[in-house]
């Protein structure tokens, strides 16, 4: 069984296809050989539910305007992303996560949406209070560090690590990464060089593959890797439309 989206192609009646003929297999082979073959069984039911979960994100996709590269300040990233001679579908990337931490809006947003950054500490305070944030140690946002701009930089350490890569004192000015131009080289550049985790774009999206599922890592471990995944595989098709890529783009980028 092909997870299509790997290679930028992804095909929702054939995945399903798959997904259908995965389950029957299931049942059949449990019936015939229920120990020889239950570890190939777990790995055939897990591909098919990924499957299923990648035809799902992609069918609200479609109805929240993923893909669009009109929508927001997606322009402004690609033009960055053209700078950095990210290749297309490193670009996909970027607009996927984008995309998501922004709430779709593609425009550079405070942690919890809020209008201004009382309502976000207020917001981030009653959450923690409640419990609500089980794994926050100590309440980052009080001094001013919560989560800002596209990729949603957040704790004082990434505006420190962003001041310096940038030239730019967001440490003492935290709300600067709100800044459109400023909020795009901290995403793109953040996600080409590695800030967030030590883990670069390139480890999973290069010439020889593109993993769109594990390059969530390179942003915020697994958490909604598939849903961007699928956004991702929307908005490759999207920039391959747009003939992002087709003069050279490509060619410049390297292997990690």
């Amino acid at each position: 069984m092909q997870i299509a989206y790997y290679y930028g192609k992804y095909r929702p009646s054939s995945d399903v296809e798959h997904a259908r003929d995965a389950f029957d297999y299931v049942g059949g082979a449990l019936m015939r050989h229920p120990e020889r073959e239950a570890e190939p069984i777990l790995r055939t039911l897990a591909a098919a539910c990924l499957i299923i979960l990648i035809c799902v994100a992609v069918a609200f996709a479609a109805k929240s305007g993923v893909g669009d590269l009109d929508r927001g300040d997606a322009r402004l990233l690609i033009s960055e992303c053209k700078v950095h001679t990210l290749q297309r579908n490193q670009c996909a990337y970027v607009l996927a996560t984008a995309f998501h931490e922004t709430r779709c809006l593609m425009k550079p947003v405070r942690e919890t949406l809020a209008i201004s950054d009382f309502q976000a500490i207020a917001r981030l305070d009653s959450a923690w209070a409640k419990g609500g944030l089980p794994w926050v140690s100590s309440p980052y946002w009080r001094q001013g560090w919560f989560g800002r701009g596209y990729a949603q930089l957040t704790h004082k350490k990434n505006y420190r690590v962003a001041s310096i890569k940038l030239g730019i004192d967001l440490v003492s000015v935290p709300a600067r990464a709100l800044v459109p131009e400023i909020a795009a080289k901290v995403l793109v550049m953040g996600l080409k060089e590695g800030w967030f985790t030590g883990k670069k774009l390139s480890d999973y999206i290069n010439l020889r593959a593109t993993n769109f599922i594990d390059a969530r890592q390179v942003i915020n471990g697994m958490d909604c890797a598939d849903k961007i995944a699928a956004y991702a595989v929307a908005y490759a098709a999207a920039l391959e439309q747009d003939g992002y890529g087709v003069t050279g783009v490509e060619a410049k980028v390297g292997a990690p």
